[in-house]
């Protein structure tokens, strides 16, 4: 009877111990699953359903529609700007002359009398060329020239004694006067043998040296009058009607912080079709020598006032292979629209065609727009 308790006993423990296994085993991995949730931050919430209701989420977007969001941007509104109207363009500084010096005749040159960057009076000879054939043949001319000379006077008096005939008197005269005009010839061409400074002003780099020949037409230097500089611009094509010629352009040029003043002296007569702009050139003393042909100045003429322009942030105006365009809003979205341009200030540019007062530009965030996208104005 003792024993048979005793494995009574024995049969009920290993049942209760077998009843906590099932029990607590399970409770001890939904522990673990929610101890190894809350250390590594994952809501315990269904995964399926939370990746459910973010993709509802997504769908639904922002105010433009499925997937896509407003963009915040700062807007314009285009109005009419009253005032004097300034028109600033890109120009150029211009020698008031500037020649390559050539020779005309062929010759060795036997002397350079100038140095690089030198200052040369008009008249000054620049290069000489070997001369001593044109030279012997001058002497031996002049002296054909008193022979012949001697002999016309000679036959003037027997003209008048009735010894010789009209016609031996005019050939002899005929000869005379040809070696005469030989003569000059060969003294002018003498005289060119030595190539002259055309005018006063600044000789560049030489491409000759002593002893080379040079062939007609052959580059010496190039020589450029810097005493005076002339300023080439060119305006829109609708501005011929203003009086501009004798009015003041101020410029400036990089390098020098001073504004120069220039005077408008000329308009070209006609139009450039390409650029449908007109040519104007200003003349500027350039006594001191501070600026240099070729430079690029921003020129800046007053075309009138009280003229009525619409102006927007120079920012604004996008340029592309097609032209330029600006970023207008319309129903709550971006659209583009191309414009045409014309007077430009330090910050502003005049719009002649593609937007219209009271239309609302687009100033920020250009570069991420698109088309139809949609627009939020935060800053207006």
């Amino acid at each position: 009877m003792l024993h048979s308790g005793r494995r009574v006993s024995c049969y009920s423990m290993k049942s209760t111990i077998k009843y906590l296994l099932y029990i607590g085993v399970p409770l001890l991995c939904a522990g673990a699953v929610l101890l190894y949730n809350s250390v590594s931050g994952k809501d315990p919430m269904n995964t399926t359903e939370r990746s459910s209701e973010m993709g509802r989420a997504a769908g639904k977007g922002g105010p433009g529609g499925p997937g896509q969001r407003a963009l915040p941007v700062s807007g314009h509104v285009v109005a009419y700007e009253t005032g004097e109207s300034g028109l600033t363009r890109l120009g150029t500084l211009v020698a008031n002359e500037k020649v390559q010096v050539m020779s005309e005749l062929s010759g060795r040159v036997t002397a350079v009398n100038f140095n690089e960057g030198q200052f040369i009076r008009k008249g000054t000879v620049l290069v000489k060329l070997n001369d001593d054939e044109l030279l012997t043949q001058l002497t031996r001319a002049e002296y054909q020239y008193t022979l012949l000379e001697q002999r016309l006077r000679r036959q003037k008096i027997l003209l008048e004694k009735d010894a010789v005939s009209r016609e031996d008197y005019d050939k002899v005269q005929t000869e005379f006067n040809v070696l005469k005009q030989d003569i000059e010839e060969l003294k002018i061409r003498i005289d060119k043998m030595k190539i002259k400074a055309p005018f006063d002003g600044v000789i560049g780099f030489r491409q000759v040296s002593e002893g080379a020949f040079l062939q007609p037409g052959s580059n010496i230097a190039d020589m450029v009058d810097m005493a005076k500089l002339k300023l080439e611009f060119s305006i829109p094509e609708k501005y011929i009607a203003s009086k501009l010629v004798g009015t003041q352009a101020s410029f400036t040029v990089e390098g020098v912080s001073r504004t120069f003043q220039a005077s408008i002296y000329a308009m070209d007569p006609q139009i450039d079709i390409a650029t449908r702009t007109i040519l104007l050139r200003a003349q500027f003393d350039n006594k001191e020598g501070l600026l240099k042909p070729g430079m690029s100045a921003r020129v800046t003429i007053q075309t009138g006032s009280n003229q009525r322009s619409l102006f927007v942030p120079s920012q604004a105006v996008v340029p592309d292979v097609n032209g330029r365009f600006v970023w207008l809003l319309k129903g709550g979205k971006a659209f583009r629209s191309y414009v045409q341009t014309g007077n430009r200030t330090t910050e502003k540019l005049e719009i002649t065609a593609g937007v219209e007062v009271g239309d609302t530009l687009l100033t920020t965030g250009i570069m991420q727009l698109k088309e139809d996208m949609p627009v939020i104005i935060n800053n207006l």
